[in-house]
């Protein structure tokens, strides 16, 4: 959105925290159950400039390990089912964004991917408590905490906000749907922590 010079020096009168989830992580975490993937599919809205990047993320680190990325774009949650139908035989699983539209529709993806037996790695919390498989994700309370301490600093003249760095967390921790694993007969991943939702 360009409110800040960079995120090391913000310039201005704006700093703050970063919620962006960590992509390449996400991404690694589909391929484990896709391992001999040649290509993986994604479904968001084009018009969401934040799922624009975050698509631009993925695409590198899927370049890097040599798997093609199949973009499919939704303008409504009813364009899911078909576009997801679409997707099968195309791709060995999915990979979704921070989209609004396709987070209002989490059920209708979760379901219709468990159709179609693909597993689905999302870019949030919330897809998963919608029956998404899993995701990799970041604490919105270690967020808020953050965005606290920054404003503690302002508030007692410690520091101008273009002073301080925008903060970006950097631990994540994996959390996975029993029942999607379920529907897709699939094992969760050797050795890996992973917090569950029933």
């Amino acid at each position: 959105a360009k409110l800040v010079a960079s995120n090391e020096k913000p310039g201005g009168n704006v700093t703050g925290v970063s919620d962006i989830n960590p992509v390449a992580e996400q991404f690694a975490l589909l391929m484990k159950f896709a391992p001999d993937a040649k290509a993986i599919g994604t479904i968001y809205n084009s018009s969401e400039i934040n799922s624009t990047y975050q698509i631009e993320l993925l695409k590198k680190a899927a370049s890097a390990a040599g798997v093609e990325v199949v973009e499919a774009s939704v303008s409504s949650v009813n364009d899911i089912q078909q576009v997801v139908a679409s997707l099968r035989g195309k791709v060995a699983g999915l990979w979704i964004p921070t989209d609004n539209v396709i987070a209002s529709g989490s059920a209708v993806l979760a379901k219709s991917a468990a159709d179609a037996g693909l597993p689905v790695v999302t870019g949030d919390l919330v897809f998963v408590q919608g029956g998404c498989l899993a995701t990799v994700t970041i604490s919105h309370h270690t967020l808020g905490r953050m965005t606290a301490e920054r404003a503690v600093e302002i508030l007692e003249g410690k520091k101008k906000p273009g002073d301080i760095p925008v903060a970006r967390q950097e631990t994540s921790r994996i959390v996975m749907n029993r029942k999607a694993l379920a529907l897709l007969g699939e094992k969760a991943p050797a050795g890996l922590p992973i917090d569950w939702i029933e």
